[in-house]
């Protein structure tokens, strides 16, 4: 359930500026009902019904798709990362349902491996490429022939199994009315894209035939529902791998 409270911090955080809502809603809407009680109430009661209720509004099946640059001036397909803009009332209430309060389950219940820097509270992406330069230093100055292979997770967000995240969200104790909101909201997810022209008249969606996975790059789901994929392929390692 989300708080008024919880409403508040959310939205008092979030950047007025920031894109969101295919339904062109302002985030601005959103930050101005902070100031009033009642208002607070009101939308902290909307966000959390879908939740607790276990259904999705139609609103939230909307995911306006956009193409940004990796690099400046590269236009090359490979060089573009596709960013889902999520309603921003649904994507908060997925920050606030899954990503802190289960997080905090997980960190609590030392569930998540060690070697996870990323996607966490109090952890930095910079650390372990610290610790890979002091390996290689120290290894030099020892003498030690040592190898070294890295592997990216090129489209892992792309890559996410949903049903396997909302066995592990059952796991962590979420109830069964939250998870069948989100499985709705991802199964009958609409994606139209917006370019400089404007939005696309056409769209597309998962069907049986052609089914889309992954948590939307760019959604606050995203970097949680990965480590929930990344807890399962550790456990699957040999322990004298690890």
């Amino acid at each position: 359930e989300i708080t008024a409270a919880d409403y508040c911090s959310i939205y008092n955080a979030v950047d007025e500026r920031v894109s969101s809502s295919p339904s062109l809603k302002h985030v601005g809407h959103y930050k101005a009902a902070t100031r009033s009680d009642t208002l607070s109430r009101l939308y902290a009661g909307m966000m959390s019904l879908p939740y607790t209720e276990g259904f999705s509004p139609a609103r939230w099946q909307v995911s306006m798709d956009v193409m940004l640059p990796k690099e400046e001036n590269n236009w090359r397909i490979s060089r573009l990362r596709i960013i889902q803009l999520y309603e921003s009332d649904a994507n908060q209430s997925m920050r606030q349902i899954f990503t802190r309060q289960l997080g905090f389950i997980l960190e609590d219940s030392n569930l998540v491996p060690a070697m996870q820097f990323g996607s966490r509270p109090g952890k930095m992406c910079i650390s372990p490429i610290l610790q890979k330069i002091l390996t290689f230093d120290i290894a030099r100055m020892a003498k030690i022939v040592l190898a070294s292979k890295e592997l990216d997770a090129i489209g892992c967000y792309d890559r996410i199994a949903n049903r396997l995240g909302y066995l592990m969200c059952r796991r962590l104790g979420l109830p069964h009315t939250a998870i069948k909101s989100l499985a709705e909201t991802w199964a009958n997810m609409v994606h139209v894209i917006r370019t400089a022209y404007g939005r696309s008249k056409s769209e597309y969606r998962s069907t049986p035939q052609v089914t889309l996975y992954g948590a939307g790059q760019g959604s606050t789901n995203g970097p949680f529902f990965w480590l929930l994929m990344f807890i399962i392929l550790y456990d699957s390692l040999d322990p004298e791998l690890r």
